[in-house]
C-alpha cells in the first residue's frame, strides 16, 4: 500500500497534548522502518523531539481502507547513513541527485532524516475492528502504552 499510494500522514503530539498531522510523501520505507526527509523544522520536529511516539497513517480512499502504524521516530544522524537514506527519496521522487533538488527547495540546506519503527499497526478498514492491533511488538514499553 506504501508503493501504491505514495503518501502517508505522519501525525504526533506536543507536551500539552495538542495534536499535529503532517502529509509526506518523500519517503522510503524497508521492512521494519519508514524513513522520510524535513526540510521545515517546525511544530513536528519540536514534538518528536519530545514525545517520539507518532502515527503514521496511509490508506486508499477509493477502497476505504488502510492501516495506522503506532511506533517510535529518531532522528537519523550517522553522516553516511542519512546521506544514503537522502539520495534514495530524492532520486525515488524527482529522478535527480539530492544537491540538484536542495538547491531549488532550501537554499543548500540539508534536510533532517527521520526513521520511524513501528511498533503496533491497526486496520482501518471500517469494516474491521480498528481498535485492536493487528500486530504489536510484546516489548514493556509498547505493551504498556497501547495494551495487548
Amino acid at each position: 500500500m506504501l508503493r501504491e499510494q505514495k503518501f502517508i500522514v505522519v501525525g504526533s503530539v506536543d507536551t500539552n497534548g495538542l495534536c499535529n498531522i503532517s502529509p509526506r510523501t518523500s519517503f522510503y520505507y524497508s521492512k521494519n522502518a519508514i524513513y522520510w526527509l524535513d526540510f521545515f523544522k517546525h511544530k513536528s520536529q519540536g514534538n518528536f523531539k519530545t514525545i517520539p511516539w507518532v502515527s503514521v497513517s496511509v490508506f486508499d480512499k477509493k477502497e476505504l481502507n488502510g492501516f495506522q502504524l503506532k511506533g517510535k521516530v529518531s532522528f537519523v544522524t550517522d553522516k553516511k547513513e542519512k546521506a544514503r537514506i537522502t539520495d534514495i527519496i530524492t532520486r525515488s521522487v524527482t529522478g535527480k541527485t539530492s544537491s540538484k533538488i536542495f538547491e531549488r527547495v532550501s537554499q543548500n540546506k540539508t534536510p533532517d532524516v527521520l526513521l520511524f519503527t513501528p511498533r503496533a499497526i491497526y486496520s482501518l478498514d471500517p469494516k474491521e475492528e480498528s481498535g485492536r492491533a493487528l500486530t504489536m511488538d510484546k516489548d514493556g514499553e509498547t505493551v504498556s502504552l497501547l495494551g495487548i
